[in-house]
């Protein structure tokens, strides 16, 4: 639906390009629009797929963060038998340890008491003999079982710290991982909202561009809009219009406008005087002489060759539509009319219906 509008407009703007009255500030502000359209298409396409890549993001971090919860889950489980495990162990270990150490006390308290009871309990020296072996393997044994219950504990104890750490690490990543999704989400829903007002902006275009077509086709129907083609233009380099005055404030391009925003300035803005003087740049005959929108009191000459000059602003106009001008004769004021800060003339240079740098032209 939106194509075939723009096609509509593209076919206006087509249709009406060569004209240079009135109806060629229409056409150029027609063509301007079009080009404003395309750009916040671009600007939508653009944020569209940023906004698709950070979905993307999103979506990748959401996985990520599901998986560490689940690794995290899995390493409390674990940690939780570790736990179970140590305690255990630690409860061997000390029941052992206990165990070994009222059999030594039995065995040799106060040093050789013990022997001597394992001598009296002997009947021969060779039995005595034997008793003795026999205590210090029962020792050997209790030590090495004491020994590998100890590792036990310290390796359930060096995993245990393993786990500890590698959970920390995870739920670190865990946290890094939120943080960012949290962040993407929020450029992702910023572009979204820019996205919303690109969109908005384009669909308010496309109604300026559907009335100004309207506009211009009721003028060409109307037979206001002439042909700027119809000799050529033989004047050499245009003549400055505001003797006096040649600081300019704003340079033809793109700017930032109080009034619109970013917009394409399709001339110069000089700085002038309230009341002085505005001359023809050359030539011509006046085709456009009155209150135009925005503009202000504005007037178009036609020079010929598709070569139109444009005077806007103006406090007060000296000549009318249709009369025919010298190079350098005064053809109106210096003002602040229609959408203007102060007093300055804007200035504008048409070539066979489209803007061009007036500094090109200027002599």
């Amino acid at each position: 639906m939106r194509n075939s509008r723009l096609a509509i407009f593209i076919a206006f703007i087509m249709a009406f390009a060569i004209c240079a009255d009135t109806g060629i500030a229409s056409a150029k502000s027609l063509d301007s629009i079009q080009k404003d359209i395309e750009k916040k298409q671009q600007e939508l396409k653009e944020g569209k797929n940023k906004e698709k890549s950070l979905s993307s993001k999103v979506t990748e971090l959401e996985g990520l963060i599901i998986d560490l919860e689940g690794q995290i889950s899995s390493s409390e489980t674990e940690l939780k038998q570790l736990k179970k495990d140590l305690k255990e162990a630690q409860a061997k270990v000390d029941k052992q340890n206990e165990e070994l150490g009222g059999r030594l006390r039995n065995m040799y308290k106060n040093g050789n008491v013990g022997f001597l009871d394992v001598l009296m309990n002997s009947s021969s020296f060779s039995e005595f003999l034997t008793n003795i072996d026999l205590v210090e393997k029962i020792y050997a044994s209790d030590k090495d079982v004491l020994e590998d219950l100890q590792d036990a504990h310290d390796q359930i104890a060096k995993k245990k710290k393993k786990v500890e750490k590698l959970q920390a690490q995870l739920k670190s990543s865990k946290a890094t991982a939120e943080e960012q999704r949290a962040e993407i989400q929020a450029q992702k829903s910023k572009i979204a909202k820019d996205n919303k007002e690109t969109a908005k902006m384009i669909d308010d275009l496309e109604a300026e561009a559907q009335a100004e077509a309207a506009k211009l086709a009721a003028k060409s129907e109307s037979g206001e809009i002439s042909n700027s083609n119809t000799s050529t233009y033989t004047g050499g380099k245009l003549l400055w219009p505001t003797p006096g005055f040649t600081t300019i404030t704003s340079s033809y391009g793109w700017r930032m406008c109080p009034f619109h925003g970013r917009e394409f300035h399709g001339g110069i803005d000089i700085a002038a005087n309230g009341g002085s003087t505005i001359v023809a740049s050359a030539a011509g005959k006046v085709i456009s002489s009155g209150y135009n929108g925005g503009f202000g009191y504005s007037i178009q000459i036609d020079h010929g060759g598709g070569l139109v000059t444009m005077y806007n602003h103006c406090s007060s106009l000296l000549v009318s539509t249709g009369a025919k001008v010298s190079r350098g004769q005064a053809i109106g004021k210096v003002g602040s009319t229609g959408s203007s800060t102060g007093n300055h003339l804007d200035y504008r240079v048409f070539k066979n219906g489209s803007t061009a740098n007036p500094m090109s032209y200027l002599k």
